[in-house]
């Protein structure tokens, strides 16, 4: 009677119902023939409208080199010669229709040959032939970043700037946009300016307009989050209703992580004195943030995150890059599974960079998003997503049953389908407890486990399940 009770009750509790998947990665072979560098930026977009993603990237190689790319949408990338992007370090690349005439135009900055800073506006003529256009109330540096939106709700693109310019002074302000990518310093006394950083912007409320949230290192040098809050005309305030850890964050990124309607923030890099910290905010849905506590992430800095449904099951999974403390060997780019109810399984290692970038798209018209990286380690790197995606699956057969299900710590586990199978018991938190790679028949477990929840994640050649264990004493 126990274990007819166990089976029903784990399978409704089980995810498989429609579609079931496997987070994986695999190093191109062979590698497309990209630039090899590190400290600098990648932007991706459809800059001539043949519906793939293109790709603009930048950095050290020692030296300074920039290149564009067409993509033939299989993943093959053929470089654009001339462009008239500079040869360029310490990048800030993003992709925007800036003039509203329906393609991608660019917004670049960073640090050129001789320490010569910039910011341009490049305008696309919609074949993917850039021309840079005058912006001289745009200040040029090199140690900063920009985000850019809608701030004042007139249906352009503007763009706002916290960085350390040309002239070493702190500068942050926004950049309004006139229609046509031209744009006029807004004089906003409401940012604290910081250097080294990163900016984001949010609605953190849900009433329609761009909030922002910028973290980077302040002039004295210490570490500084600020979320700034929206009149809805693009004049901002600090929001004091939020208490943010002061990081000099690496990045900044935003998503609904919890599938609740709102936008949650997932940051990384450095507190004073050089404390490492990765850490998730949550969104109560009224713009009032708390830290996952039990997320178990990495804590990393001089790297770069990214948020993405990477297997196609409408949620958003989690890419964190970048240095563990210590430095080498400690560097790792952990790919992690959103399981639900706010727990994250690592899925993946695919390899390790610091000084890091990377960009998340389906480069070769598979439906699933792939990663190109560049960092200090082994510099430009890509990687094919290769998740198994399973459209139908017969849910009346899980591929192991678990019972008793509650336990005291000591259960059965045992394979439904003659073939070896991968099982790990992972906590709430998602620590990795107990893994067999290679799990056939029935297994006996004695787990010396505190009460609580935890789960058995099932994996064969075509299927992900997951199942839930409770633990009682």
């Amino acid at each position: 009677m126990v274990r007819i009770f166990s089976l029903s009750l784990l399978w409704v509790l089980c995810s498989a119902t429609s579609i079931a998947q496997t987070i994986r990665f695999e190093l191109a072979d062979p590698q497309p023939d990209l630039i090899e560098v590190y400290s600098g930026s990648l932007g991706s977009g459809d800059i001539d409208g043949d519906g793939d993603q293109d790709l603009l990237m930048s950095g050290l190689t020692p030296g300074r080199e920039t290149a564009l790319y067409l993509n033939d949408g299989n993943g093959n990338f053929t470089e654009i010669l001339p462009i008239p992007f500079p040869e360029a370090s310490n990048t800030v690349t993003i992709f925007k229709d800036l003039d509203a005439d329906g393609d991608l135009d660019v917004f670049f900055a960073g640090m050129g040959f001789n320490i010569q800073e910039f910011a341009h506006i490049y305008l696309n003529d919609g074949a993917g032939a850039f021309t840079q256009l005058a912006n001289p109330a745009l200040p040029s540096f090199q140690d900063g970043n920009a985000a850019i939106g809608d701030v004042d709700n007139d249906g352009d693109p503007d763009i706002v700037i916290s960085a350390l310019d040309k002239n070493n002074n702190f500068v942050a302000d926004v950049y309004l946009n006139d229609g046509n990518a031209n744009f006029t310093a807004m004089a906003s006394t409401a940012f604290t300016a910081v250097k080294a950083g990163v900016l984001a912007f949010i609605d953190v409320e849900n009433d329609g307009d761009a909030d922002l949230i910028i973290s980077g290192k302040k002039a004295d040098n210490t570490a500084s989050t600020i979320l700034y809050l929206n009149d809805g005309l693009g004049n901002y305030a600090a929001d004091t209703a939020s208490v943010f850890e002061q990081l000099a964050a690496d990045d900044l990124d935003v998503a609904d992580i919890d599938n609740d309607g709102d936008l949650d923030i997932l940051t990384s890099g450095v507190k004073d004195p050089f404390v490492i910290r990765t850490i998730l905010y949550l969104n109560d849905g009224n713009g009032q943030f708390a830290e996952l506590a039990t997320a178990n992430l990495q804590q990393t800095f001089t790297g770069t995150n990214a948020i993405a449904d990477l297997d196609n099951d409408g949620d958003q999974d989690l890419v964190i890059l970048g240095s563990q403390m210590g430095g080498i060997p400690n560097i790792f780019n952990i790919v992690y599974e959103n399981m639900g109810n706010n727990v994250f399984v690592p899925t993946d290692t695919i390899g390790g960079e610091y000084i890091a970038s990377c960009v998340l798209e389906d480069f070769n018209g598979d439906n699933l998003l792939d990663i190109i990286m560049i960092g200090f380690v082994a510099n430009t790197n890509v990687y094919w997503n290769s998740s198994t995606i399973l459209n139908s699956v017969d849910e009346s057969i899980p591929l192991a049953s678990v019972y008793p299900n509650p336990s005291n710590g000591s259960f059965f586990v045992e394979s439904n389908t003659g073939q070896p199978i991968s099982l790990q018991i992972v906590s709430i938190n998602g620590s990795l407890i107990y893994q067999d790679d290679s799990l056939v028949g029935r297994k006996e477990l004695a787990l010396d486990l505190p009460s609580g929840l935890y789960f058995a994640v099932l994996r064969s050649e075509k299927i992900s399940q997951r199942l839930k264990l409770i633990i009682s004493k």
